[in-house]
């Protein structure tokens, strides 16, 4: 955790091996907090998410489930991450629909999108920021019509956009 609040989560793995080869036993996110922010840890995340769970019998959380998402999220293998979030032994919760709806905007995934979007809408049915990210999908891809279906459909539903604000702005 150390190295990664300091800006040197790359070191993480390294030491987390060391610990292992010296025989220390660690807590569930003793290991895990200090890399799983970090997008260049695709393949490494895994390993050591299933090394949680299978080596260490670390019972896994949502909150563990969320990181391997993003991590997954961040690398655009986004197949990987819905069938993640499938296999979850628990539900997910909003944060992790989140996280996967921020992922298909930035990698342009409109079928994983639209299911995303169909599940936290369900938990959430009165988010504006579901169906804005869900029609700025639709709009990178040149969907118009969806996109008016969408806005259509907030319309309808009386969901309005919340307007953005600046908190630096509003310091004094």
């Amino acid at each position: 955790m150390g190295l990664a609040t300091h800006g040197q989560a790359r070191q993480a793995p390294d030491y987390f091996d060391r610990m292992v080869q010296e025989g220390v036993r660690t807590k569930g996110d003793t290991h895990w907090c200090a890399f799983m922010h970090s997008s260049w840890l695709g393949d490494d995340a895994m390993v050591y998410f299933n090394t949680m769970k299978d080596q260490y019998s670390v019972e896994l959380t949502v909150a563990h489930y969320e990181c391997m998402v993003d991590v997954l999220g961040r690398v655009g293998r986004l197949e990987e991450a819905r069938e993640m979030v499938e296999e979850m032994p628990m539900r997910a919760n909003a944060v992790i629909w989140g996280i996967m709806l921020g992922a298909c905007e930035k990698h342009g995934s409109v079928e994983i999108g639209e299911w995303v979007a169909r599940e936290l809408l369900e938990l959430e049915p009165w988010n504006d920021g579901v169906y804005v990210v869900l029609s700025n999908i639709y709009a990178a891809s040149g969907m118009w019509r969806e996109v008016e279906r969408v806005r259509r459909l907030m319309w309808e539903r009386r969901v309005a956009k919340t307007l953005g604000y600046s908190a630096a702005a509003n310091s004094n």
